[in-house]
């Protein structure tokens, strides 16, 4: 039996920490959600899988929009054309309530409503008995073990699989069905579905039990994954193998400019080094890159770094050299002393507000009460407007010697 396995799509959810977008890349971001899950279709009736299964958060939140879901209902009914059934759970951001779907969903696709877990079956094109065991989240968590409720495989069925979606035990957070992988082998099932954790993980091989991960990535932290996965599962050994699907692709690189000597130099070396990672246009590339080795460039790049000129020039030119196949969302100066700071997540404008309260006479006092009544402190100090202002540009400097402050783009 071959099974396409994929969980954690996030359909209407958007594309995380960018700014400034210009229209056209808008309107791609905003189609391309749609255009994965038409992949995933395309791949399943490609590979002529016997089954499909959506293991939680198919969709980003429990009342999905009405175009998200009408898109997806037509593509289900694709598969349900090419008789290939399909299992959905949803999860801790789709739980699911009845009346928030708009349409009826295909009589190929079989849902998990409860959470209780239930055990439906399905023969496939080989005459094969399946059983396949899950569940649904009805609300945002689940905060116990759903595992123990799992029957043990089904010795009338060929092949037994269950879809989960959950995180261990020791993960440090109980809310999402927590469990343990000991536990889940000792159901003697042939394959185990996992949803919910974004990071490809193969977690065991005998059973195979997968973790697909998202297979479009909406943050930068989601830069690893992998597509779908394709099993074969036959009873006692599973393999798996995985296809891309992501139409929007986050990379981070880093670049040294040790070879430009000015501001025109960095910019020409810049273009090219970038346009040469793009290679296929039909997917659209956010970037970030990290830039080392800018000290002999001088005042005017410090200052069109600080500004954003740097930033806003590169991303005009390169999305109009790449047909806007490329944004660079974000540039950072990298140096060996910045590596040593701590980076605080914070607006940098943070720190501005802060020295302009702490400078108020009132503020600045209360802070410094117990120094200014020593009095060997007040017959050497004196306190005016001149002493705190000083004393609040000398605080700035020393958070700046061991501190960077800057928004988290998570």
């Amino acid at each position: 039996m071959k099974v396409l396995h994929t969980a954690d799509l996030h359909l209407d959810r958007s594309f995380e920490g960018l700014k400034n977008i210009p229209k056209q890349l808008a309107e791609k971001l905003q189609q391309a959600n749609q255009e994965v899950i038409t992949a995933i279709v395309d791949i399943a009736i490609k590979n002529l899988v016997d089954v499909v299964i959506f293991a939680g958060d198919t969709f980003h939140q429990s009342r999905t929009s009405i175009r998200t879901q009408a898109y997806f209902i037509d593509e289900m009914k694709r598969l349900e054309q090419a008789k290939i059934p399909v299992f959905i759970t949803f999860g801790n951001h789709d739980y699911y309530a009845a009346e928030r779907y708009w349409f009826d969903f295909p009589k190929n696709m079989f849902l998990f409503q409860k959470e209780q877990v239930e055990t439906h079956y399905f023969m496939t094109k080989n005459q094969e008995k399946v059983a396949v065991s899950g569940f649904s989240y009805e609300h945002p968590w689940i905060n116990t073990n759903k595992l123990s409720t799992f029957p043990l495989k089904d010795q009338s069925a060929d092949l037994h699989i269950g879809i989960y979606h959950g995180d261990t035990t020791n993960n440090g957070q109980q809310n999402y069905a927590p469990f343990s992988f000991s536990e889940m082998k000792t159901k003697g099932y042939d394959y185990w579905a996992l949803g919910h954790i974004h990071q490809p993980q193969v977690v065991s091989a005998d059973p195979l039990i997968v973790y697909p991960g998202t297979p479009q990535g909406h943050t930068k932290k989601e830069r690893t994954v992998q597509g779908v996965a394709i099993v074969s599962v036959e009873s006692g050994h599973a393999t798996v193998r995985f296809e891309p699907v992501a139409q929007i692709a986050w990379q981070v690189e880093k670049y040294s400019l040790r070879q430009a000597g000015s501001l025109q130099e960095a910019l020409s070396l810049l273009t090219e080094l970038l346009m040469k990672g793009v290679k296929d246009q039909r997917q659209v590339i956010l970037k970030e890159i990290q830039l080392t080795d800018t000290e002999q460039l001088g005042e005017e790049f410090r200052i069109s770094y600080e500004n954003g000129e740097l930033l806003y020039y590169l991303q005009t030119t390169l999305l109009q050299q790449s047909n806007q196949s490329l944004f660079l969302f974000q540039v950072k100066v990298v140096s060996e002393d910045l590596d040593k700071k701590v980076v605080i997540a914070a607006t940098p404008e943070l720190l501005k507000q802060l020295e302009l309260n702490y400078i108020q006479p009132e503020i600045f006092s209360n802070t410094l009460q117990e120094l200014v009544q020593n009095p060997l402190f007040s017959s050497v100090v004196k306190i005016n407007e001149e002493w705190r202002e000083r004393s609040v540009e000398h605080a700035d400097q020393k958070i700046k010697e061991d501190f960077v402050i800057q928004e988290d783009q998570s």
